[in-house]
């Protein structure tokens, strides 16, 4: 059951209250996906290893899901670490990118010599930038929340349409197990971050504002920036220069968050 007190005199939630009233951010904590170390079936790699192209999406949804700490970094120095059933989501939203971004490692090491590292060098914002952006957004307020939670939604989608494309061009039994995996763990995510989006976008056209703004100026998907443009660029073409109508399906589904409509991101993102 949902963790909160407003209910109506007939008991039942108030949505217009409590946005995403049937997520259950305790059990969501509790249930939180950790390490998938153990189920990663890294030998069946060795025996039938990707191919190069694969393995460079591969590396790069690792540094983009390993990013999301930086990125929780900025936004938990906004309003919206003042609500403390969003903090908690976060937290354990991050957790999971985490141990994703830790499969994805474990995956690309099993193509490697045994004993082989990777490059673990993190992407570091500007202290400055922290600075500014916890000033900017806390003058701002409670808007910001609408902003973050459509930052993780639109990611959501698009990081789901990816996986499939992955699993589409590169036929592989176990990377399928282990994508489908991840995408449950995305759509639990996404309940808790669309309901919240639409919410709060609905409720205050300064939020539709911000929130438009915010969009169009973010690199997608998040994460992007701790690589090198070329290697955003090939994640695009790789997984969507064939199937455009995924980027034309991901845009009009943005279309429908209230006042985002026409911003074309992915389409822009993927410079089609």
């Amino acid at each position: 059951m949902p963790e909160h007190n407003e209910v109506s005199a007939h008991g039942a939630v108030d949505i217009m209250r409590f946005p995403a009233p049937d997520f259950d951010v305790r059990d969501y904590a509790r249930t939180v996906a950790g390490s998938h170390r153990d189920e990663l079936g890294l030998d069946s790699y060795r025996s039938n290893p990707l191919n190069s192209e694969a393995l460079r999406i591969i590396r790069y949804l690792q540094v983009i899901e390993r990013a999301t700490m930086t990125h929780l970094r900025s936004v938990l120095v906004t309003a919206t670490h003042k609500d403390a059933r969003i903090t908690a989501f976060l937290t354990s939203w991050a957790f999971e990118k985490y141990w994703i971004a830790d499969a994805f490692e474990q995956i690309g090491l099993a193509h490697q010599p045994e004993g082989t590292d990777v490059n673990r060098a993190p992407f570091v914002t500007p202290p400055e930038r922290t600075i500014r952006e916890s000033i900017v957004a806390n003058i701002i307020g409670l808007p910001m929340i609408a902003v973050h939670m459509t930052l993780g939604t639109v990611d959501t989608w698009l990081s789901k349409a990816a996986y499939s494309r992955l699993l589409v061009l590169e036929s592989h039994p176990q990377l399928a197990t282990t994508i489908a995996t991840f995408q449950a763990l995305k759509d639990r995510q996404l309940v808790f971050f669309e309901a919240q989006s639409r919410y709060r976008l609905t409720e205050s056209k300064q939020a539709r504002s911000i929130t438009r703004r915010r969009l169009a100026k973010t690199p997608w998907p998040l994460g992007a920036k701790a690589e090198p443009p070329d290697e955003t660029a090939f994640f695009f073409e790789r997984l969507f220069g064939s199937a455009r109508d995924i980027v034309s399906e991901l845009d009009a589904r943005i279309d429908t968050l209230p006042g985002q409509s026409g911003l074309s991101l992915i389409r822009k993102a993927a410079h089609q």
